[in-house]
């Protein structure tokens, strides 16, 4: 199961992300907690699906694999905060600029 945002924000032993990325990731996001959630899970989840992450680990394995590459790129792509992939390709198919 792809760990919440909320759950990221204040406790995510399990999970390596980097510092600040879920509140700084919901800000992004104008503080639509709905939003992020959905733009952050289908991020994991492209991630889980790449070559990125063996198919012989283990569930668990592939999960923290997936969250800290997703949390990692995203948080490290933009240069003032993170970048929400799937915003910028909203943006570009409607025509308007999004950070």
């Amino acid at each position: 199961m792809i760990p919440l945002l909320r759950d990221l924000c204040f406790a995510h032993r399990e999970f390596r992300v980097p510092d600040g990325f879920a509140v700084s990731f919901i800000r992004h996001h104008d503080n639509d907690w709905e939003q992020a959630e959905k733009h952050w899970e289908y991020s994991v989840r492209r991630v889980l699906d790449s070559k990125d992450v063996p198919t012989w680990v283990s569930t668990g394995q592939a999960m923290r694999i997936a969250v800290a590459g997703a949390s990692t790129l995203l948080h490290e792509a933009g240069e003032n905060g993170p970048v929400c992939f799937i915003c910028v390709e909203e943006a570009h198919k409607s025509g308007r600029r999004r950070p």
